[in-house]
């Protein structure tokens, strides 16, 4: 009788919480990612403690399609031309949202190794050596179209810099005529 009794059975049942349920920020459209949702992501993959202090968000498109979030650090790098030669790209390369390289550096010349960012394209080939991808054609389509759009915004920063400057001087400017048109009219009253 007690051997046909059967002992009950543990059961263990697992169940799966996404923790993760945001889509990636550079498959987003810009209009839809926050500055604060861009600064927390620059300060995910570059590991700094300071914003950025610009960054471009942008879909390049034709005959190779990629999307890509570059930053302009806050601070420069301590040692950004000590080790001009032996410094890496801090761009993370990613295909179909799986990253492939942490500082692939055929995407932008050594010049512009403080830029960093992610770089996501579907026409690359996912299962490929580092030489294969190298010599591959859509990577230096990346890279030309990469470099084009850094420096647009370096010159975008130069020129806001430039007009900012302008208005300052123009400001100190007029500010110095007025006060000699008020030494003038007190001359005046003086005699």
């Amino acid at each position: 009788d007690e051997d046909d009794v059967k002992a009950p059975k543990e059961v263990t049942t697992w169940e799966w919480v996404r923790l993760n349920d945001q889509p990636a920020i550079w498959t987003r459209s810009a209009s839809d990612v926050s500055d604060e949702e861009y600064k927390a992501f620059y300060k995910a993959i570059s590991k700094d403690y300071m914003d950025p202090f610009a960054w471009t968000h942008f879909r390049g498109e034709g005959e190779v399609e990629f999307r890509s979030i570059l930053y302009i650090p806050g601070k420069p790098p301590y040692n950004m031309f000590d080790n001009y030669y032996n410094t890496n790209s801090q761009l993370k390369l990613f295909v179909r949202k799986v990253l492939i390289r942490d500082d692939f550096e055929d995407l932008m010349p050594r010049y512009l190794n403080f830029i960093k960012g992610v770089v996501d394209s579907d026409d690359l080939p996912l299962s490929v050596s580092r030489e294969t991808l190298q010599q591959h054609k859509a990577v230096k389509v990346i890279g030309k179209k990469l470099v084009r759009k850094t420096l647009d915004l370096l010159r975008k920063m130069a020129d806001a810099e430039k007009r900012k400057s302008e208005k300052k001087d123009e400001d100190t400017d007029e500010e110095e005529e007025d006060e000699e048109e008020r030494r003038r009219y007190r001359r005046r009253r003086g005699r």
